[in-house]
């Protein structure tokens, strides 16, 4: 645990509150292991974005910021899905088949997001 936390202090000292979106202007910051750490651990999805030569080391780092994750039978479901249509996303191969998986993978993180913060009624 105390390992996470040290590799998730420079994204947070770098100000990584405003990556949680790739544009061309942040790409190189938004593509690391740190950030995708951040992300993973906020239950945030993968929209393909990265460089190949960077995606390895983000999916790594996401994966292990998804780790801490909170575990919950509600929004499992959802984890699985967002799991799911990224790989789809990775190996679609036209950007058509890309803009449809992105759509669907903003509602599914959408949803895992909302039902884990909103716990009044679904938990």
């Amino acid at each position: 645990m105390v390992r996470r936390l040290v590799l998730l202090l420079p994204a947070m000292l770098a100000g990584c509150a405003t990556l949680d979106e790739p544009t061309s202007a942040n790409l190189a910051q938004y593509c690391t292991a740190e950030n995708a750490y951040r992300l993973g651990s906020q239950v945030r999805a993968f929209f393909g974005a990265c460089p190949k030569e960077r995606e390895a080391q983000f999916l790594q780092g996401l994966a292990a910021g998804r780790a801490l994750r909170p575990w919950t039978p509600v929004v499992e479901p959802y984890y699985r899905r967002m799991e799911q249509t990224e790989k789809q996303l990775l190996a679609a191969s036209s950007e058509a088949e890309r803009d449809a998986l992105r759509a669907r993978l903003r509602d599914e993180e959408w949803w895992a997001i909302h039902l884990l913060n909103n716990k009044g009624n679904y938990m």
